[in-house]
């Protein structure tokens, strides 16, 4: 069964780390499990892609100007911060911090939230 990472977790039988928006491979029990946590979920169903090509009459979004960066100057990247800071950052981004996570590991949680 193909299931969806909602939360991060470290997997107790292969030790790997899923982060969210993984799909993984789950026996219907194992995923029973972990959808009773909160860690993984159904993925969407996918939708049906019509025949018929949409219009496009390029008005839409003309004449917008997006002047805001994507993240606040002030933050520091992920590379820079030390592990404490990574995971003071999950915490505040409603994340979950693994205590044994490496600081790859924790970057890369960070990123997909």
């Amino acid at each position: 069964m193909i299931a969806l990472v909602t939360y991060p977790y470290r997997d107790r039988e292969t030790l790997a780390v899923h982060l969210v928006g993984e799909e993984v491979e789950l026996t219907d029990e194992r995923f029973a499990e972990l959808s009773a946590g909160g860690f993984v979920d159904l993925p969407p169903a996918e939708p049906e892609v019509s025949a018929e090509p949409v219009e496009d009459d390029g008005a839409e979004g003309e004449g917008v100007v997006d002047n805001e960066p994507e993240q606040p100057a002030h933050e520091k990247s992920a590379n820079d911060m030390t592990v404490q800071q990574l995971r003071a950052a999950i915490e505040d981004a409603d994340g979950f911090a693994p205590r044994k996570a490496t600081k790859a590991e924790l970057i890369a949680i960070l990123e997909s939230l």
